[in-house]
C-alpha cells in the first residue's frame, strides 16, 4: 500500500476519533460550570420569598446568593 492511500483510508477515522475525543473533552470541563449554575439558580429562587411571592428583582437575589451584603 502506497503512503497516500494509506493516508486517505486513515484520515476519515482519525479525525472523526480526535473530534470525537475533543468534544467528550469539552463536556466534562463544562460540567462544573453546570454545577455552579444549577446551585445559583435554586438559591436565586429561593431568596427573598415571603409566601411564595417574590419580595425583590433578580438583581438583588444574584448580588445576594454571589456573597454581597451582610
Amino acid at each position: 500500500m502506497e503512503p497516500r492511500e494509506m493516508i486517505r483510508a486513515h484520515a476519515y477515522p482519525v479525525l472523526a476519533t480526535v473530534s470525537t475525543v475533543s468534544l467528550v473533552l469539552i463536556a466534562i470541563s463544562l460540567m462544573p460550570i453546570a454545577t455552579w449554575s444549577r446551585s445559583q439558580n435554586e438559591c436565586i429562587e429561593k431568596t427573598f420569598r415571603e409566601g411564595g411571592v417574590n419580595t425583590v428583582g433578580i438583581p438583588t437575589k444574584v448580588w445576594s446568593c454571589n456573597g454581597g451584603g451582610n
